[in-house]
């Protein structure tokens, strides 16, 4: 099973390559690098509104550009269609990072990609794709996909 939801043009720019090292308009970083790191902690933090099912708050804690693309109600019923079949995440592994600053129908900017390989009750080894906007001094999601 595999689903984008919102920000489908940012999830599309990495699609397909995602897992496959560095792409022409960005660069993979796997190690500890200061930013990535708070990428991650932005990533995450987001995905525990998911993992207790506040749908509301992850949509308010979204970037703009995700909340443009779908209402807090659309993000609601189609997250819980997703997510709600998996069951609760038992466990979510990093797997690693890509930056870019242009994607596809978006202004430039500051982007990371950011990939977990989850286990959820009924479905081991998902991945997790969450496209990140830098906005101001920290990072929004922008996009998300599992698969």
């Amino acid at each position: 099973m595999s689903l984008l939801i919102a920000a489908t043009i940012l999830a599309a720019a990495f699609q397909g390559d995602a897992t496959s090292g560095a792409r022409d308009s960005g660069s993979r970083v796997t190690s500890g690098d200061a930013s990535a790191s708070l990428s991650q902690d932005a990533a995450r933090a987001w995905l525990r509104l998911l993992d207790k099912g506040d749908w509301d708050a992850s949509w308010r804690a979204a970037a703009g550009v995700f909340q443009s693309q779908i209402t807090a109600a659309q993000w609601a019923s189609t997250v819980q269609a997703v997510r709600g079949p998996l069951g609760a995440a038992s466990s979510r592994v990093f797997q690693n990072v890509t930056r870019t600053s242009a994607l596809p129908g978006v202004p430039a900017g500051d982007y990371e990609m950011i990939q977990f390989r989850t286990d959820f009750a009924s479905k081991a080894g998902a991945i997790e794709t969450i496209t990140l906007a830098r906005d101001g001094d920290g990072w929004k999601v922008a996009g998300y996909f599992i698969k």
